[in-house]
């Protein structure tokens, strides 16, 4: 009778063992989220950031949906990055910047300069 005690207890102790071993390897943290990146064609949205565009919703809604999976400070250096090869007046590229930003309801990192 003692034995199979014995073998009960063993038995247990081995499964309790076995959840504690098996709980460490399923409660690893899921992997971080991938650094958001600049859409591809993003450059779509240096022609409304000319001057010479109007910018109401509908003349920004692409850029819009371009930036719209990005954080402020992404989107922000994403455009900026987009413009500044084919603008020269920084002033003017980050008012209209901020004004694409303001039309797609993103908020610019505060003192954001598109230099």
């Amino acid at each position: 009778m003692a034995s199979k005690n014995m073998i009960k207890n063993t038995i247990a102790l081995i499964l309790a063992i076995n959840l504690v071993f098996f709980g460490f390897t399923v409660a690893q943290p899921p992997p971080p989220p991938q650094a958001p990146v600049c859409p591809r064609d993003i450059q779509a949205c240096v022609n409304v950031l000319r001057t010479s565009v109007i910018l109401n919703a509908q003349t920004v809604s692409r850029c819009c949906t371009l930036v719209a999976g990005l954080n402020a400070s992404v989107a922000s250096v994403c455009l900026c990055n987009a413009v500044r090869i084919s603008l020269l007046n920084i002033l003017t590229i980050t008012l209209r910047l901020n004004q694409v930003l303001g039309i797609c309801r993103i908020t610019p990192p505060a003192g954001f300069t598109c230099a």
